[in-house]
């Protein structure tokens, strides 16, 4: 906007430009001189307009450099864990190996004690037993780093892999946690289905233990899992309404054997394994969360090969 005017005075002339003129001419004015001054707001416009233009795309490559660090941060961090893994593992599957044999036959000598023993000798092995499981679970996600390529993948079918991983957790949600799905029956996802089974178990368990430690008014414990597709990408968001993660957790919850559990109640490996899954499927888990009113994973999965 360009303002002709008649008064020249400072004022005129501060409050036609406070007032939103982009210029002024005071008359008599030259043809020549608006000409000039047109010109100049044109090419002043088509900069500034290049300017954010630039600006953007700066500000989304430096977006996207911050996440590619990030996730390079990550898979390093991941990659030392399975050079460390591989010796752990060695060490520890062939004592593990006697010692699951020994349960068994400790197991088989129960019928060869008096019957007042028993009750507490049953006991005792199944505490036993109870430790050793929790060994082999530690060893069998180790695992999960040191071998990354076991099996292939295929176009299967997601309601039937989130249906099968809330099967196995069903004791542990029965009762207790509504379960919504809002997944559509012939969505697909190119990936190794037992690997991806995984994934969600480890996910809905982690929902399940923030609703436990969440103390419920009027609200219900729920968790949600809705998906949706988008230019060869499913993106599965897996939410609960439990205690949340603090903020300055946030950038460590997939680290390996970060927890904020207590001493004896998980080792930290669960969402590493989940993100160690989810980069090696072609895909990619991300969180968000807010203290104390929810949290929600999001998963996104290649639909084709």
């Amino acid at each position: 906007m360009i303002l002709l005017t008649a008064r020249a005075d400072d004022e005129t002339k501060m409050s036609a430009l406070g007032a939103g003129a982009s210029d002024f001419l005071t008359k008599p004015f030259s043809t020549t001189e608006l000409h000039v001054r047109v010109k100049n707001l044109v090419e002043s416009h088509r900069f500034q307009s290049d300017l954010a233009r630039q600006k953007s795309a700066l500000e989304s490559t430096l977006e996207q450099l911050k996440e590619t660090e990030g996730q390079l941060v990550q898979n390093e961090k991941m990659a030392s864990l399975g050079r460390l893994s591989a010796g752990i593992i060695h060490e520890i599957n062939n004592p593990l190996n006697y010692a699951t044999s020994a349960l068994h036959l400790l197991k088989m000598r129960k019928d060869r004690l008096p019957e007042s023993e028993r009750e507490k000798y049953v006991e005792i092995v199944s505490d036993i037993e109870e430790g050793v499981d929790r060994v082999q679970r530690i060893v069998s996600d180790l695992r999960t780093f040191t071998h990354p390529h076991a099996g292939g993948k295929d176009l299967v079918s997601l309601p039937e892999i989130i249906g099968t991983s809330l099967k196995f957790l069903s004791q542990e949600l029965k009762d207790r946690v509504k379960v919504e799905t809002r997944v559509p029956e012939d969505q697909r996802v190119m990936v190794d289905r037992n690997k991806l089974i995984q994934v969600f178990v480890n996910l809905i368990q982690n929902s399940s233990d923030a609703i436990r430690e969440k103390k419920f008014g009027d609200e219900k414990p729920l968790i949600t899992i809705a998906s949706e597709a988008d230019n060869g990408v499913v993106r599965v968001r897996l939410r609960d309404n439990g205690e949340g993660i603090a903020p300055e957790n946030l950038g460590k919850i997939f680290d390996p054997f970060f927890t904020t559990k207590d001493v004896g109640q998980g080792m930290g490996l669960g969402l590493s394994v989940c993100y160690k899954i989810a980069r090696e499927q072609g895909g990619n888990i991300s969180v968000k969360s807010e203290k104390g009113k929810y949290t929600e994973f999001v998963l996104e999965l290649p639909s084709k090969a």
